[in-house]
């Protein structure tokens, strides 16, 4: 009998010892819808959208400042990690997070009802490491909002990802007055026209929000006075950050006419040359040329 105790204890032990103990807290005006499911596909919290969360609790930051949170206590046994997505619970007009994953601690974060999410659990005394960028995509009309089409992955801190987007007269004609496009992450978090973490460099003027369309779209006004557009450059760089909105840079410039897709995809896997025509590693910073186009690696 004392034999079958203890083989109970210490089975008991290892599960505690697997599983997963973290509470979710995040400051939002409204109680958010928190969605949350294992690698597996295994839901946590119901079906999607989730459940409402519905307790309160108010926390002290590192500087002494009271804020008051909604939270959520999850217990996972045999995984390391889960993932999660606040929601506004509207399924008719939903409002969403992209996936916030590799959660193994407590976090806290806030949210805008919409969107955003800002991560802030370290100011609550516990350290996270840096995002993990997986893929990076630009999306807009012309590939009907696909992320699959226009697609960078393996993106590395500091490098610039060149995207062109050249117009046929037919194209023209359909787009009016603006392009409307964002940038997604990761294939599922939006930079759009009010990524509060997105430098945004214009030197012609021409972007601006798409009011007219809704959603944060960004438009580049193709009817600007003066403006004979056959083609844009879209330059984006990370440069690194714990927020998975925080700090991007994007570049929109017209660009060479008669190139269409994109001028440089790590997925192909293409070796690198410098200007000497010498093979060199994928960690080389510079010029270099890949695929047939010069590519700056910094």
């Amino acid at each position: 009998m004392k034999k079958l105790l203890l083989t109970f204890i210490m089975a008991v032990a290892v599960i505690a010892a697997k599983a997963v103990t973290a509470t979710i807290y995040v400051q939002a005006e409204t109680a958010p819808f928190l969605y949350a499911w294992l690698s597996n596909g295994k839901q946590l919290n119901g079906a999607w959208p989730g459940k409402q969360m519905t307790q309160t609790v108010t926390k002290t930051n590192k500087d002494g400042e009271a804020i008051e949170f909604w939270y959520q206590d999850f217990d996972v046994a045999d995984e390391p990690s889960f993932s999660i997505i606040f929601n506004n619970g509207n399924t008719a007009v939903m409002q969403q997070t992209g996936n916030i994953a590799n959660i193994s601690s407590d976090r806290y974060f806030t949210y805008d009802g919409k969107t955003k999410y800002t991560d802030i659990t370290e100011d609550f005394g516990v350290e996270i490491p840096d995002v993990e960028i997986q893929d990076v995509a630009l999306i807009s009309e012309l590939n009907a909002w696909d992320a699959s089409v226009d697609k960078f992955t393996e993106v590395e801190k500091n490098a610039r990802y060149i995207f062109i987007q050249s117009f046929t007269d037919e194209q023209l004609e359909t787009i009016e007055e603006y392009f409307r496009f964002k940038i997604m992450v990761n294939s599922s978090a939006y930079l759009d026209w009010y990524t509060e973490g997105m430098t945004r460099v214009d030197p012609n003027e021409w972007m601006e929000e798409d009011a007219g369309l809704g959603g944060g779209n960004i438009g580049i006004d193709l009817s600007e006075e003066g403006a004979n557009v056959k083609s844009l450059l879209f330059t984006l760089t990370f440069a690194g950050g714990k927020d998975i909105y925080q700090g991007w840079t994007l570049s929109v410039a017209e660009g060479t006419s008669g190139i269409y897709g994109i001028a440089y995809n790590p997925t192909q896997q293409q070796p690198r040359y410098n200007l000497s025509g010498q093979r060199i590693h994928s960690n080389y910073r510079g010029l270099v040329i890949t695929n047939g186009k010069k590519l700056i690696m910094k």
